[in-house]
């Protein structure tokens, strides 16, 4: 893992700075429920775009890649929702 990070390191570093953003913008708007849904389903829709865009660029996008990014990116979008019910 150590190694594939060090090999796209501006994409992971693009993920990271985005992963942080989002972590201050859920916050700061906190009183706000409705600004953090749609926080939530904007960090949903770019990650799971980063994870096709990035392995579409290293040639290595397969079916099942997709369904992981797609998996994983509505399981955390849920579960960040239920946080704001």
């Amino acid at each position: 893992m150590v190694a594939e990070i060090l090999k796209h390191k501006l994409a992971y570093a693009f993920l990271l700075i985005a992963l942080i953003t989002f972590t201050f913008g859920f916050f700061a708007v906190w009183p706000n429920r409705q600004l953090q849904r749609i926080l939530v389903i904007g960090l949903a829709i770019f990650y799971f775009t980063w994870g096709l865009v990035t392995h579409v660029k290293s040639r290595k996008l397969t079916k099942l890649v997709v369904l992981e990014y797609l998996t994983t990116s509505l399981l955390a979008g849920i579960l960040l929702l239920l946080v704001t019910l």
